[in-house]
């Protein structure tokens, strides 16, 4: 007998399963509460944090996707944005923010996450009961080799891990990119809602940035050692990303007006011969100066931020624009965007920033680059403390016998090949006194002493079949928004994959990412639909 949850969509058709669904959701509001309203009335951010994750379960009710599209415009904004005084935007930094905020002891956007991977599991659960078989999509496959060593990994994860809480926060790592795979590629249906994903976030990322720098001009910013920075963490290569996607969209956009060709106003010839073969509509010159002018603003934003490793992110991404569009785009447009960017940022840095601010963003400019020096004297530990990472951990791969397979989830490396120089920013005091430590600055580093060398290259290998199948389709006649979403799939897989596993929210949009492609590539003969069900439709 099925139970009856199974039923042709009881749970969300029928009167029974919508009542029991309202009267869920008001036991869960009235616990909530009850349980947590003393944290609730004694610190602010922790009452809007569970006001936003109880707002999500209601509008679940209305219309997943929407809500799952507005969880979007919050991964791009969330991280740095402070929810109390100017006070604890300086000087707290994320630590008043909803990435510190715990429910029964889970992370906020740890529960936010299983919230929203309950109901697709459900849907997907009852469709595989009515069809007798599980939906699997084309790319689904390609994720198969880094699920692979996410599940070895856990084996000797149990017997070498440090501690409990370092095998869980392992785990997570790709776990959250698997998760929200799974919930993207489901939910988001066609290729039109990922466009619609990507501008929303968009929007919500450049207001976050024009607050950001407005308070940054008058006397805020976030502290960090001898400087203040615009911008801290992962909004730095969502900057990078934001840039090449603003010179992309331009090159897209001229490409496809020349292809185009004028539109007289009228249809006899003088009109024709008065438009002429060059002149362009106004308001496409209104539309090609605000992507000038957007390019030249993320240029600024990208040095303000002081951040060296998104600098060479945003030279191969540009790169990579400019190599796919070399032969359609006019070198003057490429000229026209590296000279308006320029320009905005020694303007801005000689007439705006405080003499302090300037001699910061000097440093890092000067800097930047020089990592030999860097690694000979420490000058800057940002690069030789990475470098003598991968020394250690190799030694301690070495020792164990386990450079092919290596230690599992929460496994720690210690300093036995050389004692680490003291950074107060890169490891907490207690792990610099004890010389243990967990991860490393780099994800490829990390996942090696966790999996070994062999379960590194099944991970990287599973997102770069991601890579390629984007960029092979951005290389044959899609539409020009269909284009800039591809392009902005593969930057992302680019930007985030390689290092920034570390932060919560780029793991949700690297799995956002990869779900694009596996949208697209699934429905690659079809500009109108993926051919998957909609969720309504999904019996």
């Amino acid at each position: 007998m099925k139970l009856v949850l199974t039923r042709s969509a009881w749970w969300t058709e029928s009167r029974a399963g919508q009542a029991l669904q309202y009267a869920l959701l008001a036991g869960v509001l009235v616990v909530s509460l009850m349980l947590l309203g003393e944290k609730m009335t004694a610190s602010p951010t922790f009452a809007l944090s569970l006001g936003v994750m109880l707002s999500v379960l209601v509008l679940m009710l209305v219309d997943f996707r929407l809500s799952l599209l507005l969880f979007v415009g919050f991964l791009f904004s969330y991280e740095e944005f402070n929810i109390v005084s100017e006070q604890a935007f300086v000087e707290e930094n994320i630590a008043n923010t909803v990435m510190a905020v715990k429910i029964f002891g889970f992370a906020l956007m740890d529960v936010i996450s299983l919230v929203f991977l309950l109901p697709v599991l459900l849907r997907e659960w009852r469709r595989a009961v009515a069809l007798r078989r599980w939906r699997w999509l084309k790319s689904d496959l390609l994720l198969l080799p880094l699920a692979a060593a996410w599940v070895y990994g856990i084996l000797p994860g149990l017997l070498n891990m440090h501690s409990t809480g370092d095998f869980t926060w392992d785990l997570r790592m790709l776990l959250h990119v698997l998760v929200f795979y799974f919930i993207f590629s489901r939910s988001f249906t066609t290729r039109r809602d990922y466009l619609h994903a990507l501008l929303v976030g968009g929007g919500v990322f450049l207001l976050k940035h024009t607050v950001f720098f407005y308070r940054y001009l008058t006397g805020g910013g976030l502290q960090t050692g001898a400087y203040n920075r615009v911008l801290l963490g992962s909004d730095l290569p969502l900057t990078a990303l934001a840039l090449a996607l603003t010179v992309a969209a331009l090159f897209l956009y001229r490409a496809r007006w020349k292809e185009r060709g004028p539109t007289p106003a009228s249809g006899d010839e003088a009109s024709a011969a008065a438009t002429g073969p060059h002149r362009v509509p106004a308001a496409s010159r209104i539309m090609h100066w605000g992507l000038l002018f957007l390019a030249a603003y993320f240029s600024v934003m990208l040095i303000a931020g002081l951040g060296k490793l998104t600098y060479l992110q945003a030279a191969y991404s540009l790169l990579l624009v400019f190599l796919l569009h070399r032969q359609e785009v006019h070198k003057r447009t490429v000229f026209a965007v590296i000279a308006l960017g320029v320009a905005a940022s020694v303007l801005v840095f000689f007439t705006v920033l405080p003499a302090d601010g300037r001699a910061a963003i000097s440093y890092a400019l000067s800097s930047a680059f020089n990592w030999w020096d860097a690694l000979k004297l420490y000058g800057d530990l940002s690069f030789g403390t990475r470098f003598l990472e991968i020394i250690n951990v190799w030694a301690v791969l070495m020792r164990e016998g386990a450079v092919l397979w290596g230690l599992g989830w929460g496994a720690a490396w210690r300093e036995i090949a050389v004692h680490m120089p003291y950074d107060g920013g890169s490891f907490a005091v207690t792990e610099q006194y004890s010389g243990v430590h967990i991860q490393t600055h780099i994800d490829a580093v990390t996942f090696m002493l966790k999996v070994g060398i062999l379960g590194t290259i099944a991970i990287y290998a599973s997102m770069f079949r991601f890579w390629l199948a984007a960029l092979r389709m951005y290389r044959r006649r899609h539409a020009a928004w269909e284009q800039w979403t591809l392009m902005a799939l593969m930057l992302m897989i680019m930007i985030f994959a390689p290092n920034y596993l570390f932060f919560i929210r780029l793991k949700y949009l690297l799995g956002f990412a990869l779900a694009g492609v596996a949208i697209f590539t699934g429905t690659d003969d079809s500009t109108a639909h993926t051919g998957i069900a909609h969720p309504h439709d999904a019996e």
